[in-house]
């Protein structure tokens, strides 16, 4: 699971909310089916599968030479965040890099962040300064010598909402939150049989308390009815875990419980989720 911060070219005002340590949740989407081109794909994997919040088809690349995937941004919005889930690009060692259209210089781009080779498959964040793409902004691939094709299942392109306040103690990081059902096999005589595993998920609750009220409403409202249905990214920790990311849903309502204080009417929350588990 990996998490990646950069300082690349800033193309509007950079984020004032809240710092960049602060919990991360990639739920906001402009990835539309009908608005990604890429240069290869198998039968039956399109590139517009990336659309779909599902992780069981995506899109499967039919060559390993290197290419990109184009994906078409409305005029005027703003995105600072890829997520991609149900990936091969660690694993077959591939240097991803983001880039968009060079406003200055039609039919060119620019880097947005430099090339890295994600540490592994696990769900990938990659969040950049606010920036406003011209329409389009797309991932270049380079596999090495050798290496399979990529695939990628989910790809999320949008803005973060950046929750003001800390996780609370008790919530268990999402690397080590393993909830598996297992069916052991045992004879009649004592004999070990082996197991079966019947589902894999990763499941957590984090906490989040003394949130304005008036920033959850205009932030968290919405996301709180999308995210019984539609997965979302999240980091809890960019700071000290940037690797610890999920993506998954809410396992149930997103109540918050208010108290007024001094400072005016504050809310706590917790968010159960069930994350996809490799």
């Amino acid at each position: 699971m990996a998490l990646v911060l950069t300082s690349a070219l800033v193309l509007s005002e950079p984020l004032t909310s809240t710092d960049a340590a602060a919990p991360a949740i990639g739920w906001h989407n402009v990835v539309q089916a009908g608005g990604i081109t890429a240069e290869f794909e198998l039968p039956g994997y399109p590139a517009s599968n990336m659309a779909l919040p599902t992780t069981a088809e995506g899109w499967r690349s039919s060559s390993a030479d290197e290419q990109t995937v184009t994906f078409a941004i409305p005029g005027g919005v703003g995105v600072d965040y890829v997520g991609i889930e149900r990936h091969n690009l660690g694993s077959i060692g591939c240097n991803l890099s983001l880039e968009i259209p060079d406003p200055e210089d039609e039919g060119e781009w620019i880097e947005l962040a430099a090339p890295l080779v994600p540490a592994g498959d696990a769900p990938l964040m990659l969040i950049f300064p606010l920036t406003y793409p011209g329409g389009a902004l797309r991932l270049r691939l380079a596999m090495p010598d050798g290496a399979a094709a990529p695939r990628m299942a989910v790809v999320y392109i949008g803005r973060l909402t950046r929750v003001p306040r800390g996780i609370q103690p008790g919530s268990t990081p999402i690397p080590f939150a393993g909830s598996t059902d297992i069916v052991t096999g045992m004879a009649e005589s004592g004999d070990y049989l082996g197991r079966i595993v019947t589902r894999r998920a990763l499941s957590t609750a984090v906490t989040f308390r003394y949130l304005p009220d008036a920033w959850f409403r205009a932030n968290m409202g919405a996301f709180a009815r999308a995210a019984l249905e539609t997965p979302f990214f999240f980091c809890f920790l960019p700071a000290l875990y940037p690797g610890d990311v999920g993506y998954g849903v809410l396992k149930g309502d997103l109540r918050p419980d208010p108290e007024m204080t001094g400072e005016g009417v504050m809310v706590h929350v917790t968010l159960q989720i069930d994350a996809v588990a490799l």
